[in-house]
């Protein structure tokens, strides 16, 4: 059951000092889009770190904190959500939705959205003659080869994480380097990484921005912020642990990062500059869903915090997993209810959807702060990914889980199992694509296999490497696969 903790004292929000604080300006309401009032950074546990090393305990942040002169501080305000399209985006907006849903690598609604009758059939590309080539994978060389689809060798190392934006997908690995792919001709025409410019680490994260930039981080505590062009980047520093997940906004120069450092950390694109922070997780943060008005974070501990995106404040803290939280998904009202729910557009967030490490799938009342439905979805292994159906029919709400099971959920009648589909792989599901009324997830072994949610039935395998697929995603005409085989797949549809 949620818990209302807006006045933990290890919670806490601060803003960067800015220039007219540190030449000893007088306080003032913090203006759009801009820093707020200088001070010493909270730690981890939002404690308020001074220049001695000496910690105190910090206030909630809905209170004011005194500072060694006796004035006041402000918590830090981002301004509220505005209507799409209006005003202009120069980076002074809120830290507001990037989708109506937003799952880890789930996509509800893409360019193929729409077109899901000729993905059913399955691609033209699934049977090819066999492609055989010799390649360095993991610090040796290896033989490798391709019966189906188009195929891009991008690294010798894993690749753990995937961006797309029209045909364009950026994809990172561990061998501290990014790879920009166009998607139509399967050809690398960025490299990211140079002696200058780029992670000293494996890259964990990484999202587009409205203008075409990238936004990656990495194992190294640094984010990149990658020019639309070249291979030149800007390094926004200020994590203190590994990078665990990015989020840009759709419509304005913002982003949100996650760490091991126990923070969220919010940014200024167009200054590149941090313009907020959010502490109180007792351990490392392993993913976020940013949705409007609101940012939830799970962690380690199985904990997720609820926060006002606005006012970078703290809501509630949601217990009950026990493990790590794995996987984490926005509901809509009309996401629940509509035919046709539009990302982006669904309402304000009311439900959220969390997994963890003990397979269990919660629904969190956020207006309740109640954990009003719970579901043992997945016993014999962790949740690992929750995605929804969108389209001409009632939503689905599709779990898998590392017991290698696929699951359906009924929003509308309470959360009702659907449909259950067993023993689809012999190892674990690492990666999961919604796609309309399809579903297309990604083994251990290379396997993606299509399953069709209304009729609850598979439709098809494709080979799309050896190991596991950790990254999935669709263009109008294209499925894209990568993982641990270091290749990119591209299925044409």
């Amino acid at each position: 059951m949620g818990t209302d903790t807006r006045d933990d004292p290890y919670l806490n929000a601060y803003a960067p000092a800015s220039a007219s604080r540190r030449s000893g300006s007088a306080h003032a309401p913090l203006p759009p889009g801009t820093s707020g009032m200088g001070g010493s950074r909270p730690s981890s546990r939002g404690s308020a770190g001074s220049a001695s090393g000496i910690t105190t305990p910090g206030l909630g942040v809905n209170a004011t904190r005194a500072t060694s002169s006796g004035a006041t501080r402000r918590p830090l305000l981002l301004p509220r959500s505005r209507t799409p399209g209006s005003g202009a985006n120069d980076g002074s907006g809120t830290v507001g939705s990037v989708l109506s849903m937003c799952g880890a690598v789930v996509v509800t609604r893409s360019a193929a959205s729409g077109a899901s009758d000729k993905w059913r059939e399955g691609p033209a590309n699934s049977i090819l003659p066999v492609k055989e080539w010799t390649s360095v994978k993991h610090g040796r060389e290896v033989a490798n080869t391709c019966s189906s689809g188009r195929v891009a060798d991008l690294s010798d190392r894993n690749i753990m994480c995937m961006s797309l934006m029209g045909d364009k997908a950026v994809m990172g690995s561990a061998d501290h380097g990014l790879k920009e792919l166009d998607t139509r001709s399967g050809t690398v025409t960025r490299n990211l990484y140079t002696k200058r410019y780029g992670h000293t680490e494996w890259v964990t994260s990484v999202s587009h921005c409205r203008d075409g930039r990238i936004l990656s981080g990495g194992m190294d505590s640094k984010l990149c912020l990658w020019n639309s062009s070249g291979v030149v980047c800007s390094d926004l520093v200020g994590h203190l642990g590994s990078i665990s997940r990015v989020r840009t906004h759709a419509r304005d120069d913002l982003a949100i990062s996650a760490g091991y450092d126990r923070t969220l950390r919010a940014w200024n694109l167009q200054t590149k500059k941090e313009v907020g922070c959010c502490t109180g997780h007792d351990a490392p943060i392993t993913d976020f869903i940013w949705a409007d008005d609101v940012v939830a974070s799970g962690d380690r501990g199985g904990t997720v915090r609820v926060w006002d995106a606005c006012r970078a404040a703290h809501i509630s803290a949601l217990r009950g997993h026990k493990g790590h939280i794995t996987a984490m998904l926005a509901l809509t009202p009309q996401s629940c209810n509509s035919l046709d729910a539009d990302a982006g557009s669904g309402g304000p967030v009311s439900l959220i959807a969390t997994g963890a490490q003990d397979g269990n799938v919660r629904i969190w009342d956020l207006r309740q702060k109640l954990n009003t439905f719970t579901l043992g979805a997945h016993p014999g292994g962790a949740v690992n990914e929750i995605g929804t159906t969108l389209g001409d029919s009632p939503p689905v709400i599709v779990t898998v889980g590392a017991d290698g099971r696929l699951l359906g959920l009924d929003p509308r009648k309470n959360f009702t199992p659907l449909f259950e589909l067993g023993n689809i792989t012999t190892d674990f599901i690492y990666s999961l694509l919604v796609l309309d009324d399809l579903v297309f997830t990604g083994d251990g072994r290379g396997k993606v296999t299509c399953f069709d949610v209304r009729s609850g039935q598979q439709r098809y395998v494709l080979n799309a490497g050896q190991n596991a697929i950790r990254c999935m995603a669709a263009t109008a005409t294209c499925l894209l696969c990568a993982g641990d085989d270091g290749n990119a797949v591209m299925f044409d549809f």
